[in-house]
């Protein structure tokens, strides 16, 4: 747990570089108190930080909404996909069959993008769309090509 203030007597440690300050305390009980009050009073600072109408990012990587055509393929099948979000970790993909999830898949991107991809979570979308969440465990081939189209500008 990280207590944030502001120095006080000159005292402190620079954690990490993140303008946060660890002091040293007398007791378990003294820096248990210390950190509740400044855990408090910093988290409705930093709901200040953001205007009314602008959330934080959840996520370390974000998803981005992107529908593109795609290629899935996994032991001896071929299928037909689409894309529904890509992130840098991560793609989500509509197949018309269920996949299992202990599988290795190969996810072909156009531009010249191939992940491999291992599923992590299948959806039943309707009778015949089944939404699959891959985590990218390779990118294969376009990488720059992949980090450009998961980029999501942090404003």
């Amino acid at each position: 747990m990280i207590c944030r203030s502001t120095p006080a007597f000159g005292m402190g440690v620079l954690f990490s570089g993140i303008s946060s300050w660890i002091y040293p305390v007398d007791s378990l009980r003294g820096w248990l108190q210390y950190c509740t009050m400044r855990v408090v009073s910093s988290t409705s600072l930093e709901r200040r930080a953001f205007m009314p109408d602008e959330h934080p990012l959840k996520r370390w990587f974000p998803r981005r909404k992107v529908s593109l055509p795609c290629l899935v393929s996994w032991q001896d099948r071929l299928l037909p996909a689409r894309t529904v979000d890509v992130s840098y970790a991560g793609i989500g993909v509509f197949l018309s069959e269920a996949i299992d999830v202990n599988v290795e898949v190969l996810v072909q991107v156009p531009e010249g993008i191939r992940l491999r991809v291992r599923p992590v979570f299948r959806h039943q979308e309707n009778s015949e769309n089944f939404l699959v969440g891959c985590k990218v465990e390779l990118i294969e081939r376009g990488e720059q090509q992949w980090m450009s189209l998961c980029y999501v500008p942090r404003w």
